[in-house]
């Protein structure tokens, strides 16, 4: 009863704050690397979690946690519970996007010095895809390379010798962590609004305040791409057609829902349509 309670704490926990939060659900990764364990395929997955994990915007459903809290939720139909409540069998579904992968290839190479030492490199070939969950689109799939990467399309990472191929392959797989992170500010950009030009010189605004904060892990010297949503009709439908208006700078996150911003470029335009009530959307930039 003790295990059910949690995981009916834990679940009204979640739901309490999906408003505020974009739920993200992620399945196993698919597996092609023939020389890579469920350690392995773990540790690769956990990493792409952490990225998400650390920008403080996402509530995150992962396979072994949904497939713990759909069993429990079959074993409550069987049950009494406190005031007859129960979870609901739909409790989950306000994921927006489901976040997967294909470990496309993992090697592992020996090299041994004219001394006889013995070093191991890594490399890591990874394939990440966005998908809607309510339409089932495929709204992304890229191969981010990174820096130390091999080959176009496939993201990648390779560190210098380690002392043993485990080693190795941790040292790869740390190396791919700022790839993962631009796919994640790429992909899933944080969006806010201007609520006030907060300093204005020569007609020009130099500095913003816009309606986010620690709330969703802003942080100073993050940039924003100020753009201004027009609909437009084609045919017998509207759409809305975005255009760059201006670049940001947050020069201070100033609490949970509110940042000071820099202008960087589009002085006249963001002040002019401002002013005109022009609606007006940031983007954060990867």
């Amino acid at each position: 009863m003790k295990k059910t309670i949690f995981i009916l704490f834990l679940l009204s926990f979640q739901l309490s704050i999906f408003g505020q939060k974009k739920v993200v659900a992620f399945t196993a990764f698919e597996n092609n690397a023939g020389n890579l364990d469920q350690s392995g395929i773990s540790a690769i997955q956990n990493k792409v979690i952490e990225s998400f994990n650390k920008t403080n915007r996402f509530v995150i459903v992962d396979r072994t946690n949904f497939d713990k809290l759909q069993q429990e939720k079959e074993l409550q139909k069987s049950e009494a519970f406190i005031d007859g409540k129960t979870v609901k069998q739909n409790s989950l579904e306000g994921a927006e996007q489901i976040v997967t992968g294909t470990i496309n290839q993992v090697t592992i190479s020996k090299y041994v010095s004219e001394k006889g030492y013995v070093s191991y490199n890594a490399k890591i070939y990874l394939t990440l895809k966005v998908i809607d969950v309510a339409t089932g689109k495929l709204l992304a799939t890229e191969m981010i390379k990174a820096k130390q990467g091999f080959g176009a399309s496939i993201l990648s990472a390779s560190l210098g010798g380690a002392g043993t191929p485990q080693k190795a392959f941790f040292n790869a797989l740390s190396g791919m962590q700022r790839s993962i992170d631009k796919f994640v500010a790429k992909y899933f950009p944080v969006e806010t609004r201007i609520i006030e030009v907060s300093k204005v010189s020569k007609d020009k605004a130099r500095t913003v305040l816009i309606d986010i904060g620690d709330n969703k892990g802003v942080k100073k010297g993050q940039y924003f791409d100020v753009y201004e949503i027009k609909k437009i009709k084609v045919g017998n439908k509207e759409i809305d057609r975005k255009l760059l208006v201006g670049k940001l700078k947050i020069t201070e996150v100033q609490g949970d829902e509110i940042s000071e911003a820099k202008v960087m470029k589009g002085h006249k335009e963001i002040l002019a349509k401002f002013n005109a009530n022009a609606n007006l959307i940031c983007y954060s930039k990867n």
